[in-house]
This record gives C-alpha cells, structure tokens and sequence, in this order.
C-alpha cells in the first residue's frame, strides 16, 4: 500500500530519555509578516521572540499554536499565526526540549538504509483552513551536516519504507542542542 502523501510538519512523538514532551511559550512581534503553522520549525531572534524557520536555519522548536488578543480585545487561540496580525499579550507555544523526538513525512523516498543519516527540512506552504504545516523531511538523506538525524520510521499498519514515509527524527541543529560545535555543526 502506498502511504499518503499527507505533509502536516512536526509533531511531538516521544522524549529520548522517556520524558513527557512539554511545550513553552514565546512571544512573536505583533504585525510579523509571516503565517506560522501548527508543525513548523521555529528560530529565535531579537529580544526572545519567534519567526519561521528556513530550511538550513538552527531552530528553538516546533510551533504548536498561539494566544493572542486581537486589535478589537478578543483573546484568540488559533493554530497558526495569521500573517501581519497586531496583536498584544501573545503567547507561541513551542515544543522546545532539543530530547524530543518528531514525527514528520519524509518529501520523498526513504528507506530502512536510510536510518541514521542526516535530512534538511523542507519548507512546504502550511494551510490557513486547518492551521497544519507543510513541513516535510528532505527524502535525500545522508552523512554531512543536517538539521536533523532519521531514527526509524514510525510503526503504523498504513506507514511503509519509500515515497511518503512518516519518520521519526531527533534535532541536530537545535539552538539548545548541547552538542553543537562553536561552528555551529553537529559534535561528537
């Protein structure tokens, strides 16, 4: 059976030390011009707050939704934050801890010889109807530096090696990572 070519981003699946996976909350600056979603991969920048992580960007976490009070004094709680809004009082969830382990779909075709190697995540377009990420794992893995490394793919019925494989990653280029280089490379 084929698997679903179904992107949704990043999604919290387990703790490496066995751990409950946490979110903590950061502020995003009001009018920030671009939408994040459910799933995508967050950065930090000036003063602690959040935008949209690049792919190749180290990054604080996935985003997991947002409170905000709109212009006309309604708190909001949504799970993307809709481009440009002013706002006050906001407040991004993200999964932060650099020991948790995602889920995401891989971009293209991945197989059991593939676990261990490094992927670049792939910035797909996030939908404003469901507030989901399109985030996906680069499908051409291998040994160089990467933001993330493939543990194994994730043991579902309708989940198989190849095209579309949902995965299971540990961050790499995480800015909590304590094994990063003073180049900003992964360490040993």
């Amino acid at each position: 059976m084929a698997n679903a070519d179904a992107a949704r981003g990043f999604w919290p699946v387990r703790h490496l030390s066995g751990g409950t996976n946490r979110s903590n909350e950061y502020g995003i600056t009001s009018a920030y011009a671009t939408n994040i979603f459910k799933g995508d991969l967050v950065k930090l920048v000036a003063a602690g707050t959040i935008e949209a992580a690049a792919a190749g960007n180290r990054f604080v976490g996935v985003f997991d939704g947002v409170e905000y009070t709109d212009a006309n004094g309604n708190v909001v709680f949504s799970q993307y934050w809709p481009a440009s809004t002013v706002a006050t009082n906001i407040k991004a969830r993200v999964y932060d801890d650099p020991n948790t382990v995602f889920g995401v779909q891989s971009a293209g075709s991945t197989v059991a010889a593939d676990v261990g190697n490094l992927g670049d995540h792939v910035a797909g377009a996030g939908s404003t109807n469901t507030g989901n990420s399109g985030h996906e794992l680069n499908g051409t893995t291998g040994t160089g530096v990467a933001s993330f490394r493939v543990l194994g793919r994730i043991a579902t019925p309708d989940n198989d090696w190849g095209t579309n494989v949902n995965l299971e990653v540990h961050a790499l280029e995480h800015e909590y990572n304590q094994h990063i280089d003073a180049d900003g490379t992964p360490g040993v």
